[in-house]
């Protein structure tokens, strides 16, 4: 019979993987996996967001562990070889390795089959069990490989005999492992029977240690919760809220990313444009984690762009921001302002068929899962990681309930660049519109009004800068001042606002009063003044502004 599951061919999918010109060596999650095989922390949930190679570690534990193939030529050069050069365990087990997507594929065609049987036969149709499926095809599978002695009542049962006849372990992959958890399927009891099946194998100590070497399970969502417990409590959950020694498997490191661009001298593209676009998830012993989809692609197309796409993701995300669940139209506004959100992690049950009905902590963690939200565990608190989601977010905000908020933020986006680039009279422009449409009529001009207006214009720069208001400067006090944060390569500003004055007023103030003496730790880098103003007696509300870049010197 065919064999679907159990110790089928490993070499086709990783070798094309480990010939393709920006493969990134990975093997050291083998040593991971390596140091559980036996131990009682054998089993494993990763999860992370799509396009963060999911798929590809589990080909690549498929490819070392499964007996009956030599695929010592895949890891001879590889770092796993360095770390293990006897490729410890490489080849030693029976491996069971499901795809669940593959899966539920195969699960709709045979229902297809059935339903065409049933209608040529003029009877109902039969609807599937696809989990009873999933455990009849497995048991077929050992039984053509080990002899039909070894089948039993249930696919645990089947498989102790096995061991027991063959004297060698399981290793169980599963990727994909939360689809039914995800998305929908057209058997109504596939979720339940499936924790079941997983139960079965996984919840019994005595079972899973006499079966299973090590479980490797890859999704999207950790283990699901029941009653506010995980479903199986053995399994080690590797999450995004805390992902252990698994951090640099996620995604790819800044040393991963510059060896890419070594390898590629054509693109053009440098590290800092790569991280001002997708940098953000972050591990304290990892540094900056890029999603490998977006990378590669960008370096393919030697234009950095947003290219992570995920329908079935992207549909739940428009699910989420769309309504105002206790709050979250507020928080989704603070985010996109550059704030963190502290997150409680403990809310989301892993299932987004409870979402948004659990609440805004949960369906924050959901989307931390899912990547639209990178978590600081230091902080415990949540963000938008990088321009390339937060592009994301705006695009899906345009067109929704949200639509205000889209107009704010993507006006204060246009504004914080035009400034940087000194385009003075479409910052003045803007200045006008923000005023007529969002300043308080009753303030009149007043400079309160003025400072308001100017807030609101750099109302998302939180995303680069540390906003600071009457700031010592020199001999004076800077209205306000962006301090550019950590590791973000912007200049410094500094903002004077004028009432009935002339706009060069401020320049000239920020020069007379020697603002710039006051950041000499800034030294050598550079520095925007701005400034602004507006006409009290004129019925439009006319607004001014000048921007002059200098250079401020070392020290």
């Amino acid at each position: 019979m065919a064999r679907y599951y159990l110790n089928t061919d490993p070499i086709r999918t990783y070798e094309d993987i480990c010939n393709d010109k920006n493969y990134v060596d990975k093997t050291g999650l083998i040593a991971f996996v390596n140091s559980k095989i036996r131990n009682p922390h054998r089993l494993i949930l990763v999860s992370r967001p799509r396009r963060f190679g999911k798929t590809y570690a589990a080909v690549m534990l498929k490819a070392y562990y499964t007996i009956g193939y030599d695929t010592t030529f895949l890891f001879k050069d590889k770092k796993i070889f360095q770390i293990d050069p006897a490729l410890t365990n490489r080849g030693k087990f029976d491996v069971i390795y499901i795809d669940m997507v593959k899966f539920k594929a195969r699960a709709q065609g045979r229902q297809e089959e059935l339903d065409e049987e049933a209608e040529e036969k003029g009877t109902k149709p039969v609807r599937l069990d696809w989990i009873r499926f999933l455990s009849k095809t497995l048991i077929g599978e050992v039984a053509d490989m080990y002899g039909e002695e070894l089948v039993a009542d249930t696919l645990a049962d089947t498989l102790v005999n096995t061991v027991n006849k063959t004297g060698r372990q399981f290793v169980w992959i599963c990727d994909e492992w939360d689809l039914f958890f995800r998305e929908p399927t057209d058997d109504s009891n596939a979720k339940a029977n499936y924790i079941e099946l997983l139960r079965d194998l996984f919840k019994d100590k005595d079972t899973y240690m006499t079966v299973f070497a090590a479980a490797y399970m890859t999704g999207i969502l950790p283990m699901i919760k029941m009653r506010g417990d995980s479903a199986l409590t053995e399994f080690f959950n590797y999450t995004m809220f805390s992902p252990g020694d698994l951090a640099p498997y996620i995604g790819f490191t800044e040393d991963e990313i510059k060896a890419l661009l070594r390898r590629n001298p054509g693109c053009r593209l440098t590290y800092d444009d790569l991280a001002g676009w997708y940098e953000g998830y972050e591990f304290p012993w990892t540094g900056p984690i890029f999603n490998p989809k977006s990378v590669i692609e960008a370096i393919e197309k030697k234009y950095c762009d947003t290219y992570w796409n995920d329908t079935n993701s992207n549909e739940r995300f428009k699910e989420l921001v769309s309504l105002d669940n206790d709050g979250l139209r507020k928080d989704v506004e603070s985010l996109l302002r550059g704030e963190g959100i502290p997150v409680n992690t403990g809310t989301f049950d892993n299932d987004l068929a409870t979402l948004p009905a659990a609440g805004v902590d949960a369906t924050l963690a959901a989307m931390v899962h899912l990547g639209y939200l990178s978590y600081d565990q230091e902080t415990r608190c949540a963000r938008i990681p990088n321009q390339e989601i937060r592009g994301k977010y705006l695009l899906m905000l345009k067109n929704s309930t949200y639509s205000t908020i889209y107009q704010k933020i993507a006006g204060a986006d246009d504004i914080l660049m035009n400034t940087l680039k000194g385009e003075e009279q479409k910052v003045a422009d803007a200045f006008r519109k923000i005023h007529y449409y969002y300043a308080d009529p009753k303030a009149g001009n007043s400079e309160a009004t003025l400072k308001e207006t100017v807030d609101l214009a750099y109302y998302t720069a939180e995303r680069f800068y540390v906003r600071m208001y009457e700031l010592p400067t020199g001999e004076g006090y800077a209205d306000m001042v962006l301090y550019p944060k950590a590791g973000k390569a912007m200049p410094l500003m500094v903002i004077e606002l004028k009432k009935n004055k002339a706009v060069n007023t401020g320049l000239d103030q920020i020069k007379r009063r020697r603002y710039p003496d006051r950041f000499k730790e800034y030294g050598g880098r550079q520095m925007l003044l701005v400034a602004v103003s507006n006409d009290a007696d004129k019925l439009e509300k006319e607004h001014y502004c000048k921007i002059e870049r200098v250079q401020l010197p070392k020290f």
